[in-house]
């Protein structure tokens, strides 16, 4: 299996292990029948760190002479202990099983399709750099679909990631029509908050690229530590990826690469059964007024019909704000506890100790008893009420 191979040692870059790697992956390519290279070169990055990365390139030529659409992860380990196999093994194996089934179809694609394995991202996307910024099969990039993680389990969250609008790009992911998706316009925003970047960041800043990133950021304190194995890999989220790939592939390597570009935004977010809805976010104020005009009439109506009474709506969101704030400080000051008794807690790195699903269920279970015994206090129903 791809993955074992690859996440057999840690693989960083300059390790004996890296290059073997990079050779096991060139090898799998070729077999694909895929046209390989390698790109070799130097770079720098803002923060002084200083690489000559080594890039695995694939080639699938196309019918036309349209955009090309680029598959996207990175095959070097975090340096100091990992073994890759989420970050970014995963990716690999789904470029390459996604490809493999494609293939198997014998049909070939209106659009190249490019596979780009970058050197050198953990140590500050070098690989990425040098591609966009010094591989002519850079220039006729349309779309980048990246794959990678923060963790070892969980969904796979896709975020979109472009400089201007992103409603062609929703628009194409709603009818590629992937089995699973999970995915928001709040995710984005929070995400470029976050001081985390990825690849596809190289290609948006430096070439004005747009691209889908796919990543799983559960069971996260495997991220980046010597628990990043083959065997704590969740087969579930690693269908899950391949799942995305396989939608989206069949359908942007068909599709008009030139005409993604969008001044205009979508509102989207995933829900069960009918997959992702969609909207202008031109429609957010109406919506919003909308919303607010029909709460207003419905309180008006309960007012009249004398189905809503103030005193007991008032003693409603005083509880509501006695328990949530309860809560709160109990969350807060239960936590420092926690911390002053278990010390060791403080050396974990990332912040999540190993039982962390395990206190934060415990901590919704006193939230809720909290609710239970403020809301019996104040909820005095009529004689013969049910």
């Amino acid at each position: 299996m791809h993955l074992k191979e690859i996440s057999k040692e840690t693989h960083y870059l300059g390790s004996e292990a890296h290059s073997r790697v990079r050779d096991y992956i060139l090898k799998e390519l070729k077999n694909l029948g895929l046209e390989t290279q390698t790109q070799e070169g130097y770079a720098i990055d803002e923060n002084g760190e200083f690489s000559k990365p080594i890039n695995i390139l694939g080639r699938l030529k196309g019918s036309e002479n349209g955009k090309t659409l680029l598959l996207l992860t990175h095959y070097d380990s975090e340096p100091h202990s990992s073994f890759g196999a989420s970050d970014a093994g995963s990716g690999v194996v789904t470029i390459l099983e996604g490809l493999r089934a494609f293939l198997n179809a014998n049909k070939t694609p209106k659009n190249d399709i490019v596979v780009l394995i970058t050197d050198a991202e953990e140590l500050g996307l070098h690989g990425a750099d040098i591609f966009v910024n010094k591989h002519p099969w850079a220039k006729n990039v349309g779309l980048v679909l990246n794959f990678e993680a923060r963790g070892s389990g969980g969904p796979s969250i896709m975020l979109v990631e472009t400089n201007k609008g992103n409603a062609n790009l929703i628009k194409g992911f709603t009818e590629a029509n992937p089995d699973y998706p999970l995915g928001n316009s709040l995710f984005y925003s929070i995400y470029k908050m976050l001081p985390n970047d990825t690849d596809l960041t190289r290609f948006r800043e430096d070439a004005n690229i747009d691209g889908f990133n796919f990543a799983f950021v559960d069971d996260h304190f495997d991220y980046h530590t010597a628990l990043d194995t083959y065997s704590r890999l969740d087969r579930n989220t690693l269908e899950h990826q391949g799942s995305y790939l396989m939608a989206l592939l069949n359908y942007f390597s068909e599709a008009n690469l030139s005409a993604l570009k969008s001044i205009d935004d979508l509102v989207y977010f995933n829900v069960p059964l009918f997959k992702m809805i969609t909207y202008p976010f031109s429609w957010i104020l109406p919506l919003f007024i909308l919303a607010v005009l029909v709460y207003v009439l419905l309180v008006a109506y309960g007012f009249k019909k004398r189905r809503i009474e103030l005193k007991p709506v008032l003693r409603g969101f005083a509880a509501f704000f006695s328990a949530f704030i309860v809560s709160v400080l109990i969350g807060l000051f239960g936590w420092k506890l926690l911390l002053a008794l278990y010390p060791q807690y403080g050396e974990i790195l990332h912040g999540f100790t190993y039982n962390g699903h395990t206190y934060i269920a415990a901590f919704v279970c006193v939230a809720v008893a909290i609710c239970c015994l403020v809301y019996n206090k104040v909820y005095k129903p009529k004689m013969g009420q049910v």
